[in-house]
């Protein structure tokens, strides 16, 4: 991962230094068709389909999910996912830091079944659908970690690391190719559209062309157009603004900015096209989101980070 990328790198917690794991249960906004939104992050993730279908992408790798269904995600993977508006997709991941499977250093356990994932000279199996005595065992694992976590009763971290550690054996042992997955041209790929959700992010309060962005990458606007597309499911302006409205979200949340400050801090310049476009993805206006969600007293994601 190229150092200049850490700021696209999620920031949602997934633990701490002291115990580097996190469970997320998440029901997707099912009005819209952007689940997840394209992003990587340093942790391993197993992710498990809860209700509904979606198609799910992980880096260059496109693959349809349904409920009942488990997504492993290496670090620092690009991945997203979308589903048909109306369609749910509701998910619990399980999100941990190679650092917590580690051992002493560069150990016999840490190089040999960790860092091989990691580099990509073994690949997992990105979807499984339980069908296997193992692979149910591994949605039972996954299913107690869960249950431990949001417990948290005395010991319950002993017992979550020792479930990883026997899903990785179930893994490695079954549905692990020791091929190194992605080619030059893949790796570039990725590489190329990284760099681009970086620039966007870093300017999304700032107007933003088509034309400056091709200049920018050094590619026609229309080539930039169909790679994006490819790439993410999104067009550049519907990627911009579904940042935005999630940057938009966050200031609604926290502060007591004016709707219309807040519009323009997100990259908007004209209100009532904020108000617009915030419609489309919540179904109500900024200042109803604000009202119902300080009445309610809950956070909202929109997952692009």
């Amino acid at each position: 991962m190229e150092k200049n990328s850490d700021s696209l790198r999620e920031k949602i917690s997934h633990g701490n230094a002291m115990f580097p794991l996190m469970v997320h249960e998440i029901n997707t906004n099912s009005a819209i068709s952007e689940r997840i939104g394209c992003h990587w992050h340093s942790e391993f993730e197993i992710l498990v389909i809860t209700e509904g279908e979606a198609q799910f992408r992980i880096d260059d790798r496109y693959f349809n999910v349904k409920k009942g269904g488990i997504v492993f995600i290496k670090s620092d993977s690009l991945h997203s996912m979308n589903a048909a508006p109306g369609t749910p997709a509701d998910f619990y991941a399980v999100v941990f830091h190679p650092d917590f499977m580690g051992g002493y250093g560069n150990d016999s356990i840490q190089h040999k079944y960790i860092d091989s994932v990691n580099d990509g000279s073994v690949f997992f199996s990105d979807y499984i659908f339980p069908k296997e005595e193992w692979e149910h065992t591994v949605f039972d694992r996954l299913a107690l970690i869960k249950e431990l976590f949001a417990q948290k009763q005395p010991g319950y971290e002993l017992l979550i690391k020792s479930y990883i550690y026997e899903i990785w054996y179930l893994m490695y042992t079954h549905c692990a190719k020791n091929i190194n997955y992605a080619s030059k041209q893949s790796d570039h790929k990725i590489t190329r559209i990284k760099s681009m959700l970086l620039w966007l992010r870093n300017n999304y309060r700032e107007h933003i062309t088509i034309t400056a962005m091709a200049v920018q990458f050094h590619i026609s606007e229309g080539q930039l157009c169909r790679f994006f597309k490819s790439m993410t499911k999104m067009s550049i302006i519907e990627y911009i603004n579904y940042y935005r409205i999630s940057k938009s979200i966050e200031l609604l949340e926290s502060t007591d900015m004016p709707v219309g400050e807040i519009a323009l801090e997100s990259g908007f310049d004209n209100i009532s096209y904020y108000n617009k476009v915030f419609k489309k993805y919540m179904y109500m206006t900024p200042v109803e989101f604000r009202m119902s969600s300080r009445e309610q007293g809950t956070k909202t994601e929109i997952i692009t980070v």
